[in-house]
């Protein structure tokens, strides 16, 4: 634990740093202001996650990934060290005694809960060997090849890789998850707004907060593990906590939402299922080409351009697809190259997983078939939410139509706060909910997307129809009600963990027995506990594969055997 906090020391130093720096300079451009700390963060890490991955294409992630990251974070802030300092003193100030002590306590719970808990099952599988690949390889041409799963390639492997100890600790650390939900939880402080005299009223935006408190309760005991999925739930909760903010209040100003458009494509290269949330982009999108600022249009689309580039290279050069396992874009053809009928089935197995049909013949059950069975299979509080989804489709959809006809009528056509957003967000809400839930409908997979339909349905229409005292009364008591079941959850977990040995170190990754075979003189583990190998045992593939080397060394690469051997 007291390891954790360390590495969130440096974590800090440098993601505070950077998007300091960055947003700085762009600030003074656009003239707007970010006064939170944790979007600063937040928007470091996301820069020097981009930064790592263009840095696996040439090397592989370690110390000198560090170093670099380091000078490059020096530079940048002696470059602004005067604003960043008086930026620092006016936050702390306004935070005040009973602000920095909940930020405390929330450091260290989140240390408690990063330094110990269960593994997830995909972690021994492939994650943490994801991982160790890009510590020592960057990346290597054909490795999907080795293990299909390596062609997932989250963007957030790699910057796990750049935080992971460079191999400086006595154990591989795996932190950055939590760090993340740290951020996230403190942005949920919005709720404290209900305390304040002069803005007793509820807002939309709190719904979601409860949401992302339900959710990182959800996955406290799974923070140590570094799951894509996890990653690309907490930025979703991250950045549409922000915009719903900025919705509010009526912001105008078109930079900040445009950041957080940047935001959500780099949420996509996390776990392409947020690519969903792409449709938010939409709104600074038209704010800029209606004022015809044509070269804000291109900065900001050669910035995503720019997040997403070594995101689709690193795609290409480990299976030969830009988005595997989905074939629809098919430009490149090399050695290492998985088939279309391998990509495509391992796309209908993760259709069929999440659906939880494990009959190869009936994989392609319609959805009356299927659905029933799915739902009777998930957790009780899960089928409260579906039930709530299904019952906000219909109202969405209304509340959509409704807002698109008086926009269509000229009505609040100018209003930057009003239905354009509205229906904006709804429609989002609508679209990832039944993408999902269409899709590959396992709960870990879309949770964002399953509680932000009813949240922001239900929030919106909560206001409108009690946006006096008594809105703000049936609140605040249904949040302490919430927050003592949450709470209770929680501290049973702190309990269940509290006896293990992890107040120094951080608990491991896991460890499987495993057998071996030769890849042309290279020693490949083969894991003999359900595919579960870990990091040590390295490198690993899930069955014995008929591959070669494409050189003399791992770098090289791999490929199929060709039939003439």
């Amino acid at each position: 634990m007291i390891l954790v906090l360390l590495q969130w020391c440096y974590m800090a130093f440098l993601s505070f740093s950077t998007g300091f720096a960055l947003l700085f300079f762009l600030q003074k451009k656009s003239g707007y202001r970010i006064r939170s700390v944790s979007s600063y963060l937040m928007a470091g890490l996301a820069v020097l996650n981009v930064y790592a991955q263009y840095f696996s294409l040439f090397a592989g992630v370690g110390l000198a990934a560090n170093a670099l990251a380091i000078l490059l974070c020096l530079w940048m802030l002696v470059a602004c060290r005067r604003s960043a300092a008086a930026f620092l003193r006016e936050r702390f100030c306004s935070c005040g005694r009973a602000g920095l002590a909940a930020g405390l306590v929330l450091t260290l719970l989140f240390a408690y809960g990063s330094s110990r808990g269960y593994l997830h099952y995909d972690t021994g599988l492939y994650h943490a060997q994801s991982i160790r690949w890009i510590e020592e390889y960057g990346v290597v041409p054909g490795l999907a090849n080795l293990h299909s799963r390596f062609g997932y390639n989250s963007a957030a492997f790699s910057l796990c890789a750049l935080f992971g100890g460079a191999g400086l600790t006595q154990r591989p650390m795996h932190c950055v998850q939590g760090f993340f939900a740290l951020l996230c939880a403190i942005k949920c402080g919005g709720l404290f707004h209900l305390a304040r005299k002069g803005e007793r009223r509820v807002r939309p935006s709190d719904f979601l907060y409860v949401g992302c408190i339900f959710y990182l309760v959800a996955v406290f005991r799974d923070l140590i593990s570094p799951a894509s999925d996890y990653f690309a739930m907490l930025l979703a909760f991250f950045v549409l906590m922000n915009w719903m903010e900025l919705w509010e209040r009526g912001e105008k100003a078109v930079f900040p939402y445009a950041l957080l458009a940047e935001g959500l494509v780099y949420a996509a290269t996390v776990k392409l299922s947020a690519a969903v949330l792409l449709l938010l982009a939409l709104y600074p999108g038209v704010m800029l080409i209606r004022d015809r600022k044509w070269k804000q249009i291109g900065f900001w689309v050669l910035a995503g351009v720019g997040i997403a580039f070594p995101y689709v290279a690193r795609n290409v050069l480990i299976s030969g697809w830009p988005f595997y396992p989905f074939t629809l874009f098919d430009f490149f053809d090399v050695d290492w190259k998985l088939s279309k009928g391998y990509a495509d089935n391992d796309a209908n197995e993760i259709r069929a997983y999440a659906k939880e049909i494990y009959d190869a013949a009936n994989r392609d059950q319609p959805f009356w078939i299927w659905f029933p069975h799915w739902f009777f299979s998930q957790a009780w509080l899960d089928r409260l939410f579906l039930l709530a989804d299904w019952i906000c489709v219909p109202v969405g959809a209304g509340v959509t139509a409704w807002g698109l006809t008086r926009l269509f009528k000229g009505k609040n056509k100018d209003s930057v706060s009003g239905l354009p957003a509205l229906c904006l967000l709804e429609a989002t809400a609508l679209l990832g909910f039944l993408t999902w839930q269409f899709g590959a409908p396992l709960v870990r997979y879309g949770y964002f997307y399953v509680l932000f339909l009813p949240l922001f349905t239900v929030g919106v229409l909560f206001v409108r129809i009690l946006p006096g005292k008594r809105g703000f009364y049936a609140f605040v008591i249904f949040l302490v009600a919430f927050l003592c079941y949450r709470g209770y959850n929680l501290g049973n977990m702190i309990r269940e963990f509290w006896r293990e040995p992890y107040y120094v170190y951080q608990q491991d990754y896991g460890e499987w027995p495993a057998d071996t075979y030769q890849v042309d003189g290279v020693t490949i583990y083969v894991p003999l506990d359900r595919g579960q190998i870990g990091y040590d045992k390295f490198p690993s593939s899930p069955v014995v594969q008929d591959i070669e080397l494409r050189g003399d060394s791992l770098g090289a690469g791999f490929r199929k055997r060709s039939s003439e051997d």
